[in-house]
Order: C-alpha cells, then sequence, then structure tokens
C-alpha cells in the first residue's frame, strides 16, 4: 500500500507555455488518480551575464511567482479537492527539476519549453530529465492526443524483470485501461523462444497481482521503434526503460527511448533503470 502519512507527490514542471499548460493538465489527472498531492514547479533564472540590480531581481522574482500562480488556478480548476503545492526557485529548469524528482512519484514535463522553436520536437530539459532523474519521467506533447483507453509498455527482452513491467500494471489499473505489452527482444534474433518464456514468466508475476487488469502481448524481434511509435497511435501513454541492457553504456539514454521521445504521439513514461524506482500498491 502506499504510504498515506506522506505519499509521493506527482510534480509538474510548469513555465507557461502551451506545451508546458499540457503537461500540467495531464499531471492533474496523474495526481488524481494516484491520491496524491501535485507539487506545481517552476524555476526562473537571468540567462545574460549583465549583473542585475536588486530592483531588478525582484521584479524578476515576481514574474516568476506571476506564471507559477497561473499555473496553480489552472490545477485547481481541473481538481478542486487536489491537494496542490508550490515549488518556486532560481536556477535552470533541468536542475531545480531534478532535485524535485528525489521525493516525487512521478515527474511531469512537456516536450519543450518557452524557450524552444516551433519545429523543436523536444526540448534539452526533457531529455537530461529523462536521462538523469531519479524518479519516472513523463513527457507531454504540445499537441493534443485523443483517448484510446489503452496502455502501452515496451518490455526490455534480456531483461523483462526490470520495473517497466510493474510500472505499467499500476498505471493501466489507474486508468481502468488494458495494457499492451511488447517484448523487444535482440534485434536480428531467429529464435525468440527464449525471450519469450522469460517475458511471460514475468508477465505472468504481475497477472496474479493485477487480476482486474486484461493483458496483449506480443514479442518483437524487428523495428522496436516502428512498433512502439505504432502502438503510441493507439494509446493513452507509453512506457519505456531509458535504455536496453544490451545498449552502449555510453549512452544515457537507449535508441529506443529517444526515439519514442522524438516520436511517439502520445505521452510517453520513461522508467530509470539504474536508479531506485519505487513500486506501491
Amino acid at each position: 500500500m502506499r504510504d498515506k502519512a506522506d505519499p509521493r507527490p506527482v510534480v509538474a514542471g510548469y513555465d507557461g507555455s502551451t506545451a508546458s499548460e499540457r503537461a500540467l493538465r495531464w499531471a492533474v489527472e496523474e495526481a488524481r488518480l494516484r491520491f496524491v498531492p501535485l507539487v506545481v514547479c517552476h524555476a526562473w533564472q537571468w540567462s545574460s551575464g549583465m549583473p542585475l540590480s536588486s530592483a531588478s531581481m525582484d521584479t524578476i522574482r515576481r514574474m516568476g511567482q506571476q506564471v507559477l500562480e497561473r499555473g496553480v488556478i489552472l490545477a485547481r480548476d481541473l481538481a478542486h479537492r487536489l491537494e496542490v503545492r508550490t515549488r518556486l526557485d532560481t536556477g535552470s529548469p533541468s536542475v531545480v527539476l531534478m532535485s524535485e524528482s528525489g521525493l516525487a512519484d512521478l515527474l511531469v514535463v512537456g516536450s519543450r519549453g518557452s524557450g524552444g522553436f516551433a519545429e523543436l520536437q523536444i526540448g534539452s530539459t526533457a531529455v537530461q530529465l529523462a536521462a538523469h532523474a531519479y524518479c519516472p519521467v513523463a513527457v507531454v506533447r504540445e499537441q493534443p492526443h485523443p483517448r484510446a483507453n489503452r496502455v502501452v509498455v515496451g518490455v526490455d527482452g534480456t531483461a523483462p524483470e526490470r520495473s517497466e513491467l510493474g510500472l505499467a500494471f499500476e498505471e493501466a489499473r489507474l486508468r481502468k485501461a488494458p495494457l499492451r505489452a511488447i517484448c523487444l527482444s535482440p534485434e536480428d534474433v531467429e529464435d525468440t523462444r527464449e525471450f519469450a518464456t522469460r517475458f511471460h514468466q514475468a508477465i505472468a508475476v504481475w497477472e496474479e497481482k493485477y487480476a482486474e487488469v486484461t493483458v496483449e502481448t506480443a514479442v518483437e524481434s524487428d523495428s522496436h521503434i516502428t512498433a512502439l511509435q505504432q502502438a503510441a497511435r493507439e494509446a493513452d501513454v507509453v512506457l519505456i526503460g531509458d535504455r536496453a541492457r544490451t545498449d552502449p553504456v555510453e549512452l544515457p539514454l537507449g535508441p529506443v527511448c529517444q526515439a519514442l521521445l522524438r516520436g511517439a504521439s502520445c505521452p510517453v513514461i520513461v522508467i530509470p533503470s539504474q536508479r531506485p524506482v519505487k513500486v506501491s500498491r
């Protein structure tokens, strides 16, 4: 069971941009489903090298406070009974949100912030957080995505026992939605039976704990990126580990994760493979 005395919140990064507003709306729903508080977080910084007077700093701080207050008003309008907290801090958004992720159940950000240009698929803050945050990170696109009532998870075929499946079952339970689990076995492997067996054994463990979740499974040995991007078109959210066990060690994010962040049509939750992830029910 969740620790009701001190539940880990959902944290939403908000900078007033359209993408961050969509992320905030999505975060409100996640917090409501999880019965946890929502933290609306805004970070402001002076990017110019020119020093500022105390009065100018106060003005910029007040502007940041106004942005934060707009986010809080939106969140409370969407869910009147939701506990909404605030965090206003000085520094880069990635650093401030990284700090918040250490105590969060989920971190939610837009695919790009107010500083990005229109053609940018994903901003640097979202990439940095997906690669280094201490909790799962949801990246929400600026464009609206129709509801599909389905959760999709891509599972590393070489390590199906990792946390992707547990979090995906929990997400499906919260949404009362079926789950499509896709085993990503190593590409160009002729015989996938070994990977399929381990995958279905791992699925069976979670099916016992989440009997109310309907599960559809598939084993994919070719074109992992294409398979998941196609599945994302008919999903409310896709979950993926930050990197597979077979990815080069110098990559903070694996190729499949990077491709989903740039090309998936629905929100993507990136699950850390090396950092601790708390799964509770």
